[in-house]
């Protein structure tokens, strides 16, 4: 009677707390319980109802419960259940306790091989899911199931000895009738207090997310966004370490919502957040809906430099995604940055930096939108660390490149300026727009200097001239490459001084080329031989006897 009062009193309370709008499995857990009690019932009432209808009913009702139990779980992990695996075991305990009712070992062995089976189809998946699941509540799930798994393979070696009739027996007391009824009562509170905890513990972490992190985009709310800043304001001053903030704008967002609709706005916000999330690469940083249509990135160890950088590859990433927002002058939905950066004391406290970001953000926006500014305090440190850059990657002409040939040589130079001009504009974080016109001026005045090159490699009887030619359309393919990657966002900076140093300058303007210096030498020597070759025929010419 212990265990159906138990048992009542805890499909009970499951069932009244169960909300199936909540996906928890409850519903699942309190229709187990009942089954559960049930099974109880029906085993008191063999007197009453008779062996065939006690023993099929209790049977088929305990297998039902674990079954239930699996949904529940199943359904708390949002996973989906493989029915089949859950409720087939129903069905076989039914039919085998039918073929097998006068042999009492055989059907106490097989109902707990079955029963076995079912636990174990539902402690696995706790197990699988145990790193995704919070607090404690799992272990006393899992022992539950463990109890329940020990005592049936118990029952089942006790009957295959001999040992059936006093673990049927309801009505007599022996230690074995008592031992299985304690672990039954046992483990069925372990069971449902380990299913509620596992519940409340989720409900407990999912408040705790909801209230660090902002309902339509997922990331950081406003108050994790201050407790965030705050600490690492401390560390950045207390460590003399860079901290750099970005704060990013959706441009003209009011006029996208009331073209499109609250709707797509939502959906916009979402998006542009997923692209200010792929910038917090590193542990420490942290993406954050500042307000309305507003974010913000805190960037531990950053210099202004690197944040314009990182501002400038989500700035990219959103006119990527290529939103339609017809207001816009891009027809697309695009985004202003402002970034600003701690280095020294340049800043009085957390609040001025941020001030500071706030301030480039709106100069972005007065400047035409769809633009990354520094803070001027980040903009003088940036300029200052981008000429100690550009001074190192600076692609220096000398006298000994010289071919000899005008033309060449104005060209090689000219391709030498614009190599450090395009690497500056990259390095610099210039807009997209503004590097992409330089690529593309780049790759116009290599095509013709090509052409140019050719021409007069050819006329001075360059004999490898056609494979110099084809090594010209190898490079060119290359540029016109590298220039889509960038602007798809995908070309890095390493890619593109390996082109611009190594397969443009090292291996062909400073190797390959020189392969015909020797030809165009000796072009230039022709018409001086010429002339010295007509003065000695005219020395050697007989004079005019009549002259």
């Amino acid at each position: 009677m212990a265990i159906v009062l138990v048992g009542i009193v805890l499909s009970l309370s499951v069932g009244l707390v169960a909300d199936r709008a909540q996906r928890d499995g409850m519903l699942y857990w309190s229709a187990g319980l009942v089954m559960h009690t049930a099974a109880y019932v029906f085993f008191n009432q063999r007197a009453q109802i008779g062996d065939f209808a006690s023993i099929i009913l209790a049977n088929v009702c305990l297998s039902c419960s674990l079954a239930a139990f699996s949904e529940g779980i199943y359904e708390f992990y949002r996973h989906p259940p493989p029915r089949s695996l859950i409720w087939a075991p129903v069905l076989v305990v039914l039919l085998a306790l039918v073929v097998l009712m006068d042999s009492l070992a055989g059907r106490i062995v097989v109902s707990s091989a079955i029963y076995f089976s079912q636990a174990l189809l539902a402690v696995s998946l706790v197990w699988q899911k145990r790193g995704q699941t919070a607090g404690r509540g799992k272990y006393f799930l899992a022992s539950g199931l463990a109890i329940v798994m020990t005592m049936v393979a118990l029952r089942a070696i006790g009957a295959m000895r001999g040992a059936g009739a006093a673990m049927t027996s309801l009505t007599e007391s022996n230690p074995i009738q008592t031992m299985t009824l304690a672990a039954a009562l046992v483990c069925l509170i372990l069971l449902s207090l380990g299913f509620v905890l596992m519940s409340k513990e989720r409900a407990d972490e999912l408040n705790r997310v909801l209230a660090s992190r902002d309902e339509l985009t997922g990331l950081a709310n406003r108050r994790r966004l201050n407790e965030t800043l705050a600490s690492e304001w401390a560390r950045a001053t207390r460590s003399d370490q860079p901290l750099a903030l970005v704060l990013l704008d959706i441009d003209l967002f009011k006029n996208y919502n009331d073209a499109y609709g609250h709707q797509a706005g939502d959906e916009c916000l979402k998006r542009v957040a997923q692209c200010l999330e792929s910038g917090a690469q590193r542990a420490g940083d942290l993406a954050a809906r500042y307000g309305g249509e507003e974010f913000l990135l805190i960037l531990p160890d950053t210099d202004a430099l690197a944040a314009r950088g990182v501002a400038e590859a989500v700035r990219r990433a959103v006119e990527a995604m290529d939103l339609p927002h017809k207001v816009a002058a891009s027809g697309r939905v695009t985004v202003s940055i402002g970034v600003a950066a701690l280095t020294g004391a340049c800043y009085p406290d957390a609040e001025s930096l941020l001030r500071a970001a706030d301030e480039a953000l709106y100069r972005a926006k007065n400047d035409g939108r769809n633009q990354v500014q520094l803070a001027e305090q980040a903009l003088q440190h940036a300029r200052a660390d981008e000429a100690v850059t550009l001074k190192l990657v600076q692609l220096v002409w000398r006298g000994d490149y010289e071919s000899g040939n005008k033309v060449i040589d104005e060209q090689h130079r000219k391709l030498f300026s614009q190599s450090n001009k395009l690497l500056g504009a990259v390095l610099g974080g210039q807009p997209t727009q503004e590097v992409a016109a330089l690529v593309d001026q780049f790759i116009a005045d290599v095509l013709a200097h090509f052409q140019a090159e050719e021409a007069i490699i050819t006329a001075a009887g360059f004999a490898d001239a056609p494979d110099h030619a084809l090594q010209h359309r190898v490079l060119v393919d290359k540029a016109l490459a590298l220039a889509e990657r960038y602007r798809a966002g995908a070309l890095s900076v390493g890619e593109l001084f390996e082109f611009l140093a190594y397969d443009v300058v090292a291996r062909h303007i400073l190797a390959a080329d020189r392969a015909y210096f020797s030809c165009l030498a000796s072009r230039a020597d022709a018409p001086r031989r010429d002339r010295e070759d007509a003065a000695r025929q005219s020395a050697q010419a007989p004079r005019n006897p009549a002259a």
